[in-house]
């Protein structure tokens, strides 16, 4: 009896490391492809003008449409006067970005023909 217990205990680390080596895999998503880690933002299609065509605004300054509203469109890349050249018109841009205190802060753009 003494000599069954004693191969009982001992065995037992081995019964253990066994379910331990035979673990089965998770059915995690396969890993991103090198080079593909967040998903990136869309670029979305936005209306433009600049102030000087906008009746509540009147002074030169870049501004996009944002549901239904003109705000101050923010980019280091940007002139002041962007889009006063397409006057009343305005323009359209592909663009990626957010609102940021009641500014569109671009992360990207791109004026489109």
């Amino acid at each position: 009896m003494r000599r069954t217990l004693l191969s009982f205990v001992l065995s037992i680390p081995f019964a253990f490391g066994a379910c331990t080596t035979d673990k089965v895999p998770d059915q995690a998503a396969p890993p991103a492809p090198a080079g593909q880690g967040d998903p990136v933002a869309k670029a979305v299609v936005h209306d433009v003008k600049c102030g000087c065509s906008i009746e509540s605004v009147g002074s030169c300054g870049n501004y996009i449409l944002i549901e239904g509203k003109y705000v101050p469109m923010i980019h280091p890349t940007l002139g002041r006067m962007e889009w006063c050249a397409h006057k009343d018109k305005g323009a359209k841009v592909e663009t990626v970005g957010a609102m940021e205190d009641g500014k569109f802060v671009a992360e990207s753009w791109k004026t489109l023909k």
